[in-house]
């Protein structure tokens, strides 16, 4: 089981051997992100699962966060266009609600994908078996 911030093991800088490396923060994933967004139906691909990445790397607070698409482009080494089409895919798969914020840059409500990620959860933890139930040769 990972260590927590607080933990011995949770030590990042002496964990990956670098300071440096966490002087801008670090991003808390919940590890099911990384385990099940494959599996959605239909799963995210490796450039959307990167795209929700960055994204949570603005979320702040409970707000829905509202970085730019040039912001995230310019992260990702991808083209504008490219990261409008990860959040319209997102969005068109019923993971991502784009918020209209006049003015400002969109809104991005990453809720239905944690919805859907925490539906998935409890479906795969019912289909597990205890151990304690098995017999011997199944």
């Amino acid at each position: 089981m990972p260590g927590t911030a607080a933990s011995p093991q949770g030590n990042f800088a002496k964990r990956w051997g670098s300071k440096r490396l966490f002087g801008r923060g670090y991003l808390p994933v919940p590890s099911l992100f990384l385990e099940l967004y494959g599996q959605l139906d239909p799963p995210l691909s490796s450039g959307e699962a990167l795209f929700v990445l960055h994204l949570m790397s603005f979320k702040w607070t409970s707000e829905a966060p509202y970085p730019s698409y040039r912001t995230i482009a310019r992260r990702m080494g991808i083209s504008v266009k490219m990261a409008r089409t990860h959040a319209q895919n997102l969005e068109g798969n019923g993971y991502l609600n784009r918020l209209a914020n006049p003015g400002r840059t969109n809104r991005f409500d990453l809720k239905p994908l944690v919805e859907a990620l925490a539906s998935k959860a409890r479906r795969a933890s019912k289909a597990i078996v205890p151990q304690s139930s098995q017999k011997c040769g199944d």
